[in-house]
């Protein structure tokens, strides 16, 4: 797992988050088969500005981009654990949008479960984590707001 920090400005993070925020969300995703819905989403084209600037600035090698998507969880989301792609060499990366810092108890983490326990990254604004699609991963609700992510999956 690699976290990336800082990776726009504030002024680059506040402009992602209201001019994103404003785009159309379906329900549409389940975490596994048999599952309820969980979270909103909103397709991105793969020429879409946002992305080509993550891609730019995580400087990945990852190869052929299959999937780029917001998700938006409301605070009352109750996601589950669940793997992007089971597949070897399959990476997702995570964008948090919110432009608001973080503090502990907001919660919003995203918990990944490696080696048998559970471990999180806080969603600090303007915060990418890359991860392996293999590892068993959920988001969690912000106690107080609507929490949003750029998905990007390879």
């Amino acid at each position: 797992m690699k976290i990336i920090d800082s990776l726009f400005s504030f002024d680059e993070v506040n402009n992602i988050y209201n001019t994103y925020r404003k785009l159309s969300f379906k329900r549409t995703e389940k975490d596994g088969e048999g599952l309820p819905y969980t979270g909103l989403v909103c397709d991105l084209n793969f020429e879409d500005p946002v992305v080509k600037l993550i891609i730019e600035r995580t400087k990945n090698n990852f190869g052929k981009l299959l999937r780029a998507y917001i998700n938006l969880f409301l605070k009352d989301e109750k996601p589950f654990f669940h793997q992007d792609d089971t597949r070897d060499g399959h990476k997702t990366l995570l964008y948090y949008m919110n432009p608001e810092p973080n503090k502990l108890d907001d919660l919003g983490e995203t918990f990944f479960y490696i080696n048998n326990q559970v471990q999180s990254v806080q969603p600090i604004p303007g915060r990418v984590v890359i991860f392996d699609a293999k590892i068993w991963h959920r988001a969690s609700p912000l106690r107080d707001q609507d929490r949003y992510t750029i998905a990007l999956k390879w």
